[in-house]
Parts: C-alpha cells; sequence; structure tokens
C-alpha cells in the first residue's frame, strides 16, 4: 500500500499559515498569543473520498477566530497538549482523549496551548446531513451538534473504531481507496457514526432522550433560520415555540449556551456577510445598505464585531 498523507504547510510564516489552514477549513483570523519564536505551523492531509483527516499543528499558543465551517462538519481531538473552544457562553478545554464535533452553524473560537497537535476528520455538510435524516434526528431541519463529548463510553468506541479505519484507509491507501463504492459506503458509516455518538441539539422529541433539541425550540430555530430579516424578538420566538419568554430563554441557555437574541445576531451577522461576499462592487451599494438591511444599526459595532468573526472589515469584503 502507497501511503497517501501529504504535508499541506510547514511555515513560520502567520499569514501563510493562515491562509493554507483557512483553505482546508474557512476563513478565520489567526493569532499568535504565545512566544512568536516557537511559531511553526504544520499541518498533514490524506484524502478518503470526502473525507479528510489533517493533523495540525502550530508550536506556539495561538488564537483562532474563524467564520463558522459552512460546507464542513468537523470532529477534533487533540494528540498532544490542549486545546479550548468557545461558542457563545460554552466553553470547554479538550485534553488528550477527549473529542469534539462542530456544526457548519455554529459560530466558535479556538485558544491552542503551546505543543498542542490535533487531529482533525473534516466530513461533507450534507452526509451528515443525510445521516442525520435517516437517523431520525434532523427532521427536515439542519443538523446542529452541541460542544459535549461521546454522549456514552459505548458511543465514544464505536466512533473511534470507525474513525481509526478512515484514517488507516486515507493514510495508508488501503483497498477501500480502490473502491469508490467502498469508499462511499466507507464515509457515509463515517457521518452515521458521527450523529450517533455526539449531542445533537436539532431535532424531534422522538430521538435520542437527553441528546436532543425540545420542538418548541427547534420551531424557534427553524423561524429564525427561514426568516431573519423579520421581526424576531423574544416575545415572536417564544409564540412561535410555545412557550413562554422565560422559558424560551432558559431552554436556549441549557441546549444552545446562547440568548435568543445572540442566536439570531449571529444568523443575520452570517447573512450579512453573504450579501457582502456577493455583492457587486460596482452596483453602488455599501456597507451600511447591507447592515441596515440586517438589522445592524450601529456601524461602528457592526464592524468590530464582523472584523472579529471574519477576520477583516466589512469594507474589504466589499471590495474582493
Amino acid at each position: 500500500m502507497t501511503p497517501r498523507a501529504q504535508t499541506l504547510l510547514d511555515t513560520r510564516d502567520l499569514d501563510e499559515a493562515s491562509t493554507c489552514v483557512g483553505a482546508s477549513y474557512c476563513p478565520h483570523e489567526l493569532t499568535v498569543t504565545g512566544h512568536l519564536v516557537q511559531f511553526h505551523a504544520v499541518q498533514t492531509e490524506a484524502l478518503l473520498g470526502e473525507v479528510a483527516v489533517h493533523q495540525l499543528s502550530y508550536g506556539s499558543a495561538v488564537q483562532v477566530e474563524p467564520v463558522p465551517l459552512g460546507n464542513w462538519v468537523l470532529v477534533s481531538a487533540p494528540l498532544r497538549g490542549a486545546l479550548t473552544i468557545r461558542s457563545g457562553r460554552a466553553e470547554r478545554t479538550l485534553a488528550v482523549g477527549d473529542s469534539v464535533a462542530i456544526d457548519s452553524y455554529r459560530p466558535f473560537s479556538l485558544s491552542w496551548e503551546s505543543g498542542c497537535r490535533l487531529q482533525t476528520i473534516r466530513l461533507p455538510r450534507h452526509l451528515v446531513q443525510e445521516a442525520g435524516e435517516s437517523a431520525g434526528v434532523a427532521a427536515g431541519g439542519a443538523v446542529r451538534l452541541g460542544l459535549g463529548g461521546p454522549i456514552t463510553p459505548t458511543a465514544a468506541r464505536s466512533w473511534q473504531a470507525v474513525a481509526a479505519l478512515v484514517r488507516q484507509e486515507a493514510t495508508e491507501g488501503g483497498e477501500f481507496t480502490r473502491s469508490p463504492l467502498l469508499t462511499a459506503q466507507l464515509t457515509r458509516m463515517l457521518a452515521t457514526a458521527l450523529v450517533g455518538t455526539y449531542p445533537v441539539v436539532d431535532a424531534d422529541e422522538g430521538g435520542r432522550p437527553g441528546n436532543v433539541l425540545p420542538r418548541g425550540l427547534r420551531r424557534a430555530l427553524e423561524l429564525v433560520e427561514r426568516e431573519p430579516e423579520t421581526d424576531l424578538s423574544v416575545a415572536v420566538l417564544a409564540a412561535a415555540a410555545s412557550l413562554s419568554p422565560r422559558a424560551l430563554q432558559e431552554g436556549f441557555r441549557k441546549h444552545l449556551d446562547l440568548t435568543p437574541t445572540e442566536f439570531v445576531r449571529s444568523v443575520r451577522m452570517a447573512r450579512a456577510h453573504e450579501a457582502l461576499a456577493q455583492a457587486d462592487p460596482h452596483s453602488g451599494k455599501n456597507v451600511a445598505q447591507i447592515a441596515y438591511q440586517w438589522g445592524f444599526g450601529n456601524l461602528g459595532r457592526f464592524a468590530r464585531d464582523y472584523q472579529r468573526r471574519y477576520g477583516q472589515l466589512p469594507s474589504t469584503t466589499l471590495r474582493t
């Protein structure tokens, strides 16, 4: 068997590292928070069909501020050192032996300790969505994942077994790589194992007990995703969920680690980003018009929040 892993990145240049890693996942802002002299980014990749297995290290401590993943779902686990992930009010530090699944929609940031080496399996969103629908935890909506680890030790062992087979086939060029049919079957099995292992928070109440978002909260999420440009006050969302405003807020905190307002703002920011990226810079449309369209009345705050999330000013997105 011929090894198939390749080195995508081996550099001490911060901009080169940000560009290369961003191409593998999503655009992000990369900041060295440790000793700059220790910074040395190394990334490898092995492919199996639509699935990629990456290993990444930065040498020094770094802070990563990405945009939501969009097309990808990631399962990441430190092979050495520790990593902290934050999303809204939720924060979790992963050590060797821990793992986390990150969905396509969640805003998040990562703090790497010096010497951390991370292994990540990258799956296309459509595979995870199909697996969620087949397992009955999507119900026609988006499969959204919590930041918790595997829901049971048994589920964790099942995931590790499937993931190990995928890593072996991808890195060593095994028999599965010689058959498109076997490759497709293995990658679908990986996606099925993912939704059976990690906490799904967007699902029907008929899904797994203690691991799904209640139906009322799911209706509120779907309203935000479907009509983010409309008036989405807590009262409106509570009515859509058939809950009291207080119960809605408690539900968002318990299941999503966000307030309803933070979730609405996150979705609107993503839509504003899409509008800026797709706008013709010669059409006369400006940042203020797009910001106002998506409910951002304070342009200074909008620019600061946008730059923190997307790593550039909204005017830069509009011009490129």
